[in-house]
């Protein structure tokens, strides 16, 4: 019980910092400028950026918010399943959403600007990997019905 609740609480508290500091998550000036992380202007709108370090302060922050999602999964259910498949959906969400977003975001085509804000919520927010957690209960209440 102690491991389980220790996940969680990683898992929430990964989460809420990274809410907190999310202007400051920037992994590009630590890993390429060996500096301390600048304050982060992007928005879920279109504004110009240098495409390197957006991609990498992106690409960073997608892999902290899934991964602390994958916490809280493993935490709750405490079955290497339910947390494989959670790590399944992080990697589809890597190679399929993550560039689909980062594509359009970086060459702004003309009428997407509504769609990347809804698209960006999804990405960029761990909405994914929450909307697991009511199906694998579910999934669990339907295996100990059967």
């Amino acid at each position: 019980m102690i491991k389980r609740l220790a996940f969680i609480t990683l898992g929430c508290l990964g989460l809420g910092l990274a809410y907190v500091f999310q202007e400051y998550l920037d992994a590009y000036s630590v890993l390429f400028e060996f500096s301390f992380p600048k304050k982060l202007e992007y928005t879920a709108h279109f504004t110009e950026v240098e495409t390197f370090p957006f991609v990498v302060n992106k690409v960073f922050r997608y892999l902290v918010n899934d991964l602390f999602s994958i916490a809280i999964i493993y935490g709750l259910f405490f079955e290497k399943k339910y947390a494989r498949f959670a790590f399944w959906v992080m990697a589809f969400g890597l190679v399929v959403m993550l560039p689909a977003y980062l594509v359009i975001y970086l060459n702004r085509p003309e009428g997407f600007s509504s769609m990347l804000s809804h698209l960006h919520r999804v990405v960029m927010n761990p909405v994914l990997m929450m909307l697991l957690i009511p199906a694998f209960f579910y999934q669990k209440k339907i295996q100990a019905n059967s």
